[in-house]
């Protein structure tokens, strides 16, 4: 008996089906991929968070400081990363987001071709030693030695509310900040979702990102669950917070 062969009817029939079975399945899977590094992210969060813990605990309850500066140099000593590896005999760290895709790993924030040069002299931030980035995290200003300095809320026991004060957030990956280590919300009040945009990633995790808090866990936010102004309420000289998880004397 003579064998029945598919016809071309049938066949695009088929190749239809697979076609749109693979349309449904992979956002499925490329949004699985996006949620796997969004929880290692956090992971790697919280371990810092413990360096941090134990760092403070060896050295008068003192947070690591800041030492980064956004289109600079600044103090290397006194960047929290370098602190950490000092503290824990040079022991790699892992300070970077598996969703992070910065070019400033490799190429420096200080090239010519990143446009953040010295517009004025060339010549001098061609020859600028190069400034690569170090870490996905950056801390917050309000927690930190100031480049070196004591700030306002730099030792542990200072933090009165933990649970909802954040002290690492995603630093964005252009601009001048993609090579700091720390971010600015002191300053974001005039217009705060353009000026920490400006800063930090607001959206690398499925439209949100992590932040870690100084009870040692780390959570994935919109950012206006982190900082928002009651604007109805507020005037140039009282601003009153709906949410501002970055300075400790609020922390709600």
């Amino acid at each position: 008996m003579k064998r029945r062969g598919f016809t071309l009817i049938e066949l695009l029939t088929v190749i239809g089906m697979i076609v749109l079975l693979i349309g449904i399945l992979l956002p499925a899977l490329s949004r699985g991929r996006q949620m796997a590094k969004r929880t290692i992210c956090a992971s790697n969060m919280r371990g810092l968070m413990q360096a941090v813990f134990l760092y403070a605990n060896d050295n008068h309850d003192r947070i690591v400081s800041a030492g980064l500066a956004h289109g600079g140099s600044g103090n290397e000593h006194a960047a929290w990363i370098n602190l950490l590896k000092e503290h824990y005999g040079g022991e790699e760290l892992i300070a970077r987001c598996p969703a992070d895709e910065s070019e400033h790993w490799e190429v420096p924030v200080n090239s010519p071709s990143s446009g953040l040069g010295d517009p004025d002299n060339p010549d001098n931030s061609a020859s600028a030693p190069p400034i690569l980035r170090r870490t996905s995290f950056g801390t917050n200003y309000y927690t930190v030695a100031r480049i070196g300095k004591a700030g306002p809320y730099n030792q542990l026991r200072l933090i009165q509310r933990p649970g909802t004060t954040v002290h690492m957030v995603e630093l964005v990956e252009v601009g001048s900040f993609a090579a700091s280590d720390h971010v600015h919300p002191e300053t974001w009040w005039s217009n705060p979702l353009k000026l920490a945009s400006e800063e930090m990633e607001l959206d690398r995790h499925l439209g949100k990102a992590n932040y870690s808090f100084f009870d040692g866990h780390a959570g994935t936010h919109g950012f206006e669950e982190t900082y928002l102004i009651d604007r109805e309420r507020s005037t140039l000289r009282n601003i009153v917070w709906n949410h501002n998880y970055y300075n400790p004397s609020i922390g709600h």
